[in-house]
Formats: structure tokens, C-alpha cells, sequence
């Protein structure tokens, strides 16, 4: 249990920085985010600023960074990433009876059963639909990072790489108690496109050590352009 007054307080955690690809790559890396709205709206602009500031019909595809993301909100997250994403259900939350709650995005909206959960406007949109992915991740992408690492699991022309996440893939409900404490209960799993649930961590496609993870990815969304072209 957490207290109540100590949440705005908690210790941030350290950002990673970004990395230096090639020109015909796009990198974007989807940070840890809470907040009030205001926050959550400029995170949800800037990260959709910088798909923009960078997408040009030459690149062969995306690095999506989720190494360092230890969770938050994962709606911004989502609609942040949603021009890369693209309009689709992405995944979903599976209660232990089984029943079945759809994220998905769409025209800058992040929904949860067709209920708006995240939005922006204007939103953007690529120059190229359905580009080719390298998701990265490592120990430290937890719960809401996790979430994100969900939504691109199964998605075509998309391939993980680095480290197995940290292992909290699950929905969390609140339960404010009477002496101020504040509870947190895994209420449901995460669950892919495919409805391939996950609750504990989740694996890359290949794992790889640290040093390796950036190079091999580069190499596999030319591979995977060129196969494609």
C-alpha cells in the first residue's frame, strides 16, 4: 500500500537517453509519464511532434525505444505512438472471468471500449501507412511501458528485440482505504491483438545483450524494407 500524500512525492526515475540512428530510420523513444492533464497533453504533442519532425516517405521504418519506461499512463503512451501504431485494436484487458476489454486507437484517440481514454488534436498521421518496427525493451519496461510493448505484439512488419520486461503486464484497479492508504490490485492481464495474454514479462523476439540491441534492429527494419520493396 501507498500513502496517499506520498505519490506526488515518489523519486522520479532516471530518463534514458536517446540514441543516434541513420537517416532512414525513425526513432522514437515512449518515456514514463504521470501527471495532471496538462502534463499528459503536452507529453501526448511532443511525442507526436517528433514522429513528425522525422517521417519522410525514404525511411525503411521505426525503432520504438521502450527500454527505461517504468510505467504511468499508458493512454498517452498509446495515442503518442498512434501514428506508428496505426488504426487498429491494439490489445486488451482480460479479467479472470474472461471478460474482455478492447484498447484501441484511432484519429488521435486512445479508447478503452469505445470510451475515450487519451486524445489529441490535430493529430498526425504518416506519410507511409504500416511501417516497419523494431521494439525495444529491457528489464526496466514495466506495467504501462509493458502495455505499449503489448500493443505492437502481433502487429504485422514488427519485431521485438533487447530484454525480457520487467513482468507487472497486468491492469491495476485503485481502492482508496479509510485511514488514507491507497491500495493497488491486479485486476486483470494484459492480452495482444491476438488475445495472447501475458500477466508476467514479456519476451523479445530476440533477446540480445545491451550492445547489440540498436545495431541488429537497424539491420533487421532495412531487411525487412527491402523485402518488402
Amino acid at each position: 500500500m501507498v500513502k496517499e500524500s506520498n505519490l506526488s512525492t515518489a523519486q522520479q526515475p532516471p530518463l534514458y537517453p536517446d540514441e543516434s540512428v541513420p537517416r532512414d530510420i525513425g526513432y522514437l523513444r515512449i518515456r514514463w509519464v504521470i501527471g495532471n492533464q496538462e502534463k499528459l497533453d503536452a507529453y501526448i504533442a511532443h511525442v507526436q511532434a517528433r514522429i513528425k519532425a522525422q517521417d519522410k516517405r525514404a525511411l525503411k521504418g521505426w525503432l520504438v525505444d521502450l527500454r527505461g519506461n517504468r510505467g504511468g499512463n499508458m493512454w498517452p503512451m498509446l495515442v503518442g505512438a498512434g501514428p506508428i501504431l496505426g488504426a487498429d485494436t491494439l490489445g486488451y484487458s482480460v479479467d479472470p472471468n474472461n471478460t474482455k476489454a478492447v484498447w484501441r486507437y484511432e484519429k488521435g484517440k486512445a479508447l478503452l471500449d469505445g470510451a475515450i481514454q487519451a486524445e489529441t488534436a490535430p493529430y498526425y498521421t504518416l506519410k507511409s501507412a504500416n511501417p516497419v518496427v523494431a521494439v525495444l525493451t529491457d528489464t526496466v519496461t514495466a506495467s504501462s511501458g509493458e502495455a505499449v510493448a503489448v500493443a505492437f505484439k502481433a502487429r504485422q512488419h514488427t519485431r521485438s528485440f533487447g530484454a525480457g520486461t520487467c513482468g507487472v503486464s497486468t491492469s491495476r484497479s485503485r481502492f482508496d482505504l479509510s485511514d488514507g492508504s491507497v491500495f493497488l490490485l491486479s485486476t486483470a492481464v494484459f492480452a495482444d491483438r491476438r488475445l495472447v495474454r501475458y500477466g508476467h514479462s514479456i519476451a523479445p523476439d530476440e533477446p540480445l545483450k545491451s550492445s547489440e540491441i540498436v545495431p541488429r534492429a537497424i539491420r533487421w527494419i532495412r531487411e525487412e524494407y527491402n523485402a518488402q520493396h
